[in-house]
């Protein structure tokens, strides 16, 4: 099931609140990038490990281990991989001069390290966010009607309305949808550990401190060291914090080029550095609202929040006869049965 809940809109026609309804007409929905999406702390974003290692180092070092091991039953312990694989081995400069590190303000190599993680995280997430906007929009599908938390949080209190699609239509095989992981073995990591970096488990080989200061050095330190790129993307657009995992969410990635419809102001982005001009050739302004039609016969039903007014109600059956090519769409309601669960039927004609 694909399902998109919508809440309420305030209407300057009628001067009132009323459901968003636009798409029974004009049947354009939403591609919204990734800085305009609701979840500003880890959508798109590096997950960060500081002096720890993250679920993908352990995968990458075991992988290691492999190339090597005779026995292929034997399993190593995380203790091994770490000791083996994954710490640095001899001491750095600030560990035998720690007056150096005091003259800059530091207390020890901890602090100097967990300063330049803060900074490379900050810049480079920022990079990552504005970089895929300027050339991505998502549509946030949720895979059930029942779910309370979007009647609550994205139905307006049950006052909105939700439209369920047919995925075997032709449109969701060009567009998949593609469900969100809330764990951290999914997330795109970045470790620190010692002055050692990490990317999704694999070494930042010939990587300088001084190259966090900038987050396009740090990206083309990515791209130098072989980071793979296809499974970079998949971990930054399709992963997000374990507190967002009651959407339990499935959605559509979709290039802006493929939109029908632009509008808003057009934003430029900000990088904060001057770009290589290959890069600001793919990384141009956008408009802020993207807008792609997702044809009437891929709808499958509209559903009445709990809390809908009988006015809206009859608004929007007014609208979906109007529209001759939704004439096969469903209308239902949502309810709380007696039990406090919401259940779904047809609408009483």
């Amino acid at each position: 099931m694909l399902v998109k809940y919508y809440g309420l809109v305030f209407d300057n026609g009628t001067n009132r609140w009323s459901p968003r309804v636009e798409f029974i007409s004009n049947g354009l929905f939403r591609m919204t990038q990734p800085k305009y999406l609701n979840d500003k702390g880890s959508e798109a974003r590096l997950w960060p490990y500081f002096n720890e290692f993250s679920p993908a180092d352990y995968v990458w070092a075991k992988k290691e281990h492999d190339k090597m091991q005779t026995d292929p039953s034997y399993v190593p312990s995380n203790e091994e991989l770490e000791n083996f694989f994954l710490k640095p081995c001899g001491s750095r400069f600030g560990d035998h001069f720690p007056h150096m590190l005091a003259q800059e303000g530091f207390n020890s190599m901890e602090d100097y390290d967990r300063e330049q993680l803060t900074q490379a995280v900050e810049r480079v997430n920022s990079f990552l966010v504005e970089a895929l906007s300027c050339q991505l929009g998502v549509l946030s599908l949720s895979k059930s009607d029942t779910n309370e938390l979007m009647w609550t949080h994205y139905a307006s209190e049950g006052k909105g309305l939700a439209v369920t699609f047919n995925e075997s239509h032709a449109f969701f095989n060009q567009f998949p949808p593609k469900d969100v992981s809330y764990t951290p073995d999914k997330r795109a990591s970045l470790t620190y550990y010692k002055g050692m970096i990490r990317m999704n488990g694999a070494p930042l080989k010939n990587f300088h401190v001084a190259n966090l200061g900038n987050p396009l050095g740090v990206m083309q330190s990515f791209s130098r060291n072989g980071i793979d790129v296809v499974d970079l993307s998949e971990r930054l657009l399709y992963s997000k914090a374990k507190q967002w995992s009651s959407e339990d969410e499935t959605r559509i990635v979709c290039p802006l080029i493929f939109c029908d419809e632009k509008k808003g102001p057009v934003r430029q982005p900000e990088f904060g550095v001057e770009l290589p001009n290959e890069l600001s050739l793919m990384l141009q302004s956008y408009s802020e609202i993207n807008l792609k039609r997702i044809p009437f016969d891929a709808f499958e039903s509209i559903i009445f929040g709990y809390s809908m007014s009988e006015f809206d109600k009859s608004t929007i059956t007014e609208l979906v006869r109007k529209n001759e090519n939704l004439s096969h769409l469903k209308l239902r309601v949502a309810k709380h049965n007696i039990y406090g669960d919401i259940e779904i039927s047809d609408l009483a004609v």
